[in-house]
């Protein structure tokens, strides 16, 4: 994606209007509820209550649920539910402390119980609760063994212990473990959910459906005799239970009453009870209701900062919105409280992944695999980074393994689908959905994500009849609702095809656009051809969308589009915005967009979609032809001057950084760095080969040494050396010192001429021009022309309204120091203030010759030779100005003029294309554009062009 950033995923747009309610939870004035016949086995859910969830999303995904720290004896109420017994000790307290975080001061107090003669199961199960938190699941079990032995066939300690053994994939102990609970006590909520949750891992689909509407029913039963249940954890089980029985029954309604009235009970019976806030907000991610989801997560971690679950329901959420180190970061901080939790292993996966770095990914994979081998989310995501790496066999021995204990693993190949649909590896994803769906039709989430996928490939016949599918499954789900308003859209759009391209675009804005698009997409087609040495399959689908919100909606699947964000490529599709987007007239160098873009789906294609980030968005970069990154130039000597420059294993981490819009440009720059690097170095068939290894799937260690012949670790400490060259003749930012830092060292080194020019600098900041000046002629007695002297000199010089003793200290500094570029900038601008244009033009071409000049001094250098009639000086100043700026029109069109009146028609026609790809519909570059043709005898292509603009 070029944004002046890019990205390649397939998102959405801002979800306004889908569906027919405000998204998320009601906030009170609850409608009474009208209760249905006792013995009803699904909820009370009146016509007042459903406003439907907007987002809402029928998934096939699991939440391994939250370890409560404290125990639900099962005594028997009048309604048959199981009521809290509070033992005489202060257990609420103890209870307390661990819902909000406070895992020491629990540990102890459940210690200290636990020295009793006989302690209580609750002192048991807390203990194992702070344990389990923590990842200490050995220790849990254990303490949970040692209360089982004080307390012989006690329920709620067997269907703990069955609770922690499904957890960790022991499912023939946590079978047993609850049927024995079971047999205590039939109306054992946890237990139950135990046995509900195997049968639905084993495939065994209808009995765990029977189990779910027990639930239910226990839930309407109690409701109906008026003695609704009010302990936190068995509504929380209740609304794991009925969100089971929504996804497996289509009953997407049942979402909007499990949020506001079973979560928004548990909550009010419980304030601390932060599991109930991580389930709403992991069911409204589900839906992709982001902000509620948030809402939720944040909520939860104000009760408990500590609170695992909400971290990384907060990290999916930051890697939902592209931004994967801040996902990475919140998986950190789960990972900090229990370094073995499966989710949080997982999510830190997924940004490693995301990142490029397979083999880290890899181990946190494993790392997860080992608390729970039978977790299908893990094992998912092992399997697609053996299919990344093109290891079939390992692939199928994965899948082989979740045969085996799953009769209809549906969720395994969603996940697995999704994750691959992820790295574009779309035929294998395509494959996946179709078969989770044949597995599980049941399930929406596999038909919504044949139907996104389809999306992504331009098949977008096949993507609607799945899309609708999945909508009539879930109406409210964002993603499925956005795609289908951009086809509704898209139906309304003209079409033409060109021998390799069926470009789509509004025909009352953007008819004159697309014909000049389809044109040059074909020359560089060619082109690209050529210098790639294959082409993509099949003719490409280009779609120029003429609103900002459909162009968010073809390129995201939610909100979070960056603004900058110019074009996208999944491969087989490229979409880019009209440049008169939303009515407005927004010139950008389309040229630039669609070459960038067009060289992501030749590079994607032809390797398989296995290319790494850095390669395609480097290659992509130098597409352009434009020198838009050099600006990047100051950021990349302070990144190497302090070590935190990318290379191979970080570059990746940078592209997905878009909480550091620093990092994501920067990434972009150093990628097309390494590009040229491997050229100069290894020569223009390196990249080929490199293409090659990456299609074979092998890492980028071996990649480089079959392409460049060298180790991993010589290329990049050659790169490191390129890197340094770019900036060579750079001043090096100097180190903030505070000021109170700046007098002590001064009071020490008394005669360091650069401690005292900086202090000297501070006081003229504040204001105290005398001690200012008194320490700057110091500090230049001491060292002739001092750079930092001379400049806070001549600053107090201009204040003082005396340019000319200021421009005498500037010129003697300049030739005390002839590359210090600070001081010839701000000589230059003293001459212009002092109406000397020519000695400025003189000191600014000397700033452009020791390094690349940044655009506000080409500017400065363009006013001036254009105010003097000096076409030999300006013309090489505003050709170095278009080629950092590639959307200033004014620039491009001041060049053909130039031209045409020097006669040299060639250029004048080059400059007025140029001008015409920044806006086609600029009518005096076109009349530029059609004289010079004339001029150069190109009599059919003028008439073509003109012919063009009829209406």
């Amino acid at each position: 994606m070029l944004l002046l950033v890019c990205c390649s995923a397939i998102l959405g747009f801002h979800p306004e209007g889908v569906g027919q309610h405000s998204p998320g939870r009601s906030a009170g004035n609850k409608a009474p509820l009208q209760r249905t016949l006792k013995g009803c086995d699904t909820f009370n859910v009146p016509t007042a209550v459903v406003a439907p969830l907007q987002g809402a999303a029928v998934s096939g995904r699991r939440t391994q649920g939250v370890a409560l720290g404290y125990v639900v004896p099962p005594l028997r109420g009048e309604n048959g539910c199981a009521v809290v017994a509070q033992p005489k000790a202060d257990y609420p307290a103890l209870k307390q402390r661990l819902l909000r975080g406070n895992h020491a001061e629990a540990r102890t107090g459940y210690e200290t119980l636990l020295k009793e003669a006989k302690p209580a199961v609750a002192a048991f199960v807390g203990l194992a609760a702070v344990q389990r938190a923590e990842g200490d699941y050995a220790k849990a079990a254990d303490t949970l063994d040692a209360g089982l032995k004080v307390h012989l066939g006690d329920s709620t300690l067997l269907a703990n212990r069955a609770d922690l053994a499904f957890f960790q994939g022991k499912w023939d102990d946590a079978s047993a473990d609850a049927e024995a609970a079971i047999k205590k006590d039939d109306k054992n909520f946890l237990a139950r959910w135990v046995r509900a949750r195997l049968l639905r891992d084993k495939g065994d689909v209808a009995a765990a459906d029977k189990e779910v509407r027990w639930f239910v029913k226990a839930y309407s039963d109690a409701s109906n005799d008026e003695k609704d249940i009010t302990d936190a954890a068995l509504l929380f089980i209740v609304a794991q239970a009925g969100a089971e029985n929504a996804r497996w029954n289509n009953k997407p309604q049942q979402f909007k009453f499990i949020l506001d009235e079973v979560c928004g009970d548990a909550i009010k019976h419980d304030p601390d009870f932060w599991p109930i806030e991580v389930l709403a907000g992991r069911i409204l991610l589900e839906k992709h209701n982001r902000a509620d989801a948030a809402d939720a997560f944040d909520k939860a971690l104000k009760i408990n900062p500590a609170a695992v679950e909400a971290l990384v329901g907060k990290g999916m959420l930051a890697r939902e919105e592209l931004d994967a180190v801040a996902a990475g970061k919140f998986a950190d901080l789960a990972l900090k409280v229990n370094p073995k939790h499966p989710d949080a292993l997982r999510l830190k996966a997924d940004t490693q992944l995301a990142e490029g770095d397979a083999a880290a990914a890899e181990r946190l994979l494993l790392a997860a695999k080992l608390v729970n081998p039978r977790d299908e989310s893990t094992l998912a995501r092992l399997a697609a980074i053996h299919h990344l790496a093109r290891k079939g066999a390992a692939v199928a021995e994965i899948e082989k393994e979740v045969a085996a204990f799953c009769t209809k693993p549906g969720v395994f190949y969603t996940e697995l689908a999704e994750v691959l649909m992820a790295r574009k590896q779309y035929a294998r994803a395509e494959e996946c959905f179709k078969k989770a769906s044949e597995l599980r039709p049941d399930l929406a989430a596999p038909r919504a994500g044949l139907g996104l996928l389809f999306m992504q490939l331009g098949r977008e016949p096949e993507a609607k009849v799945q899309l609708d599918a999945a909508f009539k499954a879930d109406p409210f789900h964002v993603r499925v609702s956005n795609a289908l308003k951009v086809l509704t859209h898209l139906g309304g759009y003209e079409t033409f095809e060109t021998p390799h391209f069926v470009i789509k675009y509004d025909a009352k804005l953007d008819a004159i656009f697309a014909a000049w698009l389809g044109e040059y997409l074909e020359l560089w087609h060619a082109e690209f051809t050529k210098s790639y040495g294959s082409s993509p399959p099949g003719k490409l689908l280009v779609e120029v969308f003429a609103t900002r919100e459909m162009f968010s909606g073809r390129v995201l699947s939610l909100p979070g589009l960056p603004g900058a964000a110019q074009g996208a490529s999944t491969g087989p599709l490229i979409a880019i915005p009209s440049p008169k987007v939303d009515g407005a007239n927004r010139p950008y160098n389309w040229v630039s967009v669609a070459r960038h873009e067009l060289t992501h789906a030749f590079n994607l294609t032809q390797t398989g979609f296995l290319v790494p980030i850095w390669l395609t968005e480097g290659l992509a970069v130098r597409a352009e032809r434009s020198r838009r990154f050099d600006t990047t130039l100051p950021l990349l000597r302070d990144r190497i001057a302090a070590g935190t420059a990318f290379d191979l294993d970080t570059i990746g981490r940078g592209y997905h950084n878009f909480g550091s819009p620093n990092d994501v440009m920067l990434a972009y720059h150093q990628g097309s760095l390494y590009v040229e690097f491997i050229e100069k170095s290894y020569g223009p068939e390196a990249i080929a080969k490199l293409l090659e290894a990456y299609k074979l799937g092998l890492g980028t260690g071996d990649a480089i040494r079959r392409a460049c012949g060298v180790e991993k670790e010589a290329f990049e400490k050659g790169y490191r050396a390129f890197l340094r060259d770019q900036v060579k003749g750079l001043p090096r930012a100097e180190k903030p010192i505070p000021f109170a830092e700046l007098e002590t060292l001064h009071k020490k080194t008394p005669d360091d001429p650069d401690i005292a020019a900086r202090l000297a600098s501070e006081y003229a900041r504040r204001g105290k021009a005398a001690d200012a000046r008194k320490l700057v002629d110091a500090s230049l007695e001491k060292e002739k022309g001092h750079p930092n002297a001379s400049l806070v000199k001549a600053r107090l010089l201009q204040k003082d309204k005396d340019a000319k003793t200021g421009i005498m200290v500037l010129e003697l500094a300049t030739k005390e120091n002839p590359e210090d570029m600070r001081l010839w900038a701000a000589l230059g601008k003293l001459y212009l203030e002092s109406d000397s244009p020519e000695k400025a033009a003189e000191a600014f071409e000397k700033l452009r010759s020791l390094a690349p000049a940044d655009t506000d001094v080409l500017e400065i250098l363009a006013k001036l030779y254009t105010g003097k009639s000096v076409p030999e000086k300006l013309v090489p100043v505003l050709t170095e100005l278009a080629a950092r700026s590639p959307d200033n029109l004014a620039v491009r069109l001041q060049l053909a003029k130039l031209h045409q009146s020097a006669g040299t028609q060639p250029q004048v026609e080059h400059w007025a294309r140029e001008a015409l790809f920044v806006d086609v519909s600029n009518a005096e570059a076109r009349e530029l554009l059609l004289s010079a043709l004339r001029a150069q005898k190109k009599d059919a292509e003028a008439e073509k062009i003109e012919k063009r603009y009829k209406p």
